[in-house]
């Protein structure tokens, strides 16, 4: 009865209309704060918008005022992203729905096609699939990029 509960409330403030993007988000606690347009999930946290998943142990969604779009999304701790043959970990990431981009900071490790980039910060236009890399004038960013023989 409990979860049933949750599921509705999980649902109600992200099932807006029928053109609506979906995201589903499961986690073990669910703190709606509707004053502030926030709902705090904890906990094993999983989102799936699409061919988008994101987990963490916390994720912060931002609607509009009117609670119509989905404004922002917070992802933090133990944060790892993966879309298509693309995967992201890193401490911490913010998604944007509408513009459809993403940036993740914090110990970044990217990995695709057995490639693997470490840097401090990742910006990535969904849209388009173009990203920017960056890391601490401290640091650099490092990449080990594996050639595939065409035999």
């Amino acid at each position: 009865m409990i979860k049933s509960l949750i599921l509705i409330l999980l649902f109600f403030p992200f099932s807006f209309n029928a053109n609506a993007k979906q995201i589903k988000i499961v986690s073990d606690k669910l703190e709606i704060m509707r004053t502030d347009n926030i709902s705090i999930f904890s906990g094993n946290v999983h989102a799936i918008e699409n061919n988008l998943q994101i987990w963490s142990d916390k994720l912060i969604v931002t609607s509009s005022e009117d609670e119509e779009t989905i404004e922002e999304i917070d992802a933090l701790n133990n944060v790892r992203i993966l879309r298509d043959e693309l995967s992201i970990n890193g401490n911490r990431a913010k998604y944007n729905p509408n513009n459809k981009s993403l940036i993740v900071i914090g110990e970044v490790k990217v990995e695709q096609d057995g490639n693997i980039i470490l840097c401090d910060e990742i910006v990535v236009d969904l849209e388009s699939s173009s990203s920017i890399m960056k890391s601490e004038s401290t640091k650099r960013v490092e990449a080990l990029i594996i050639a595939k023989d065409k035999n």
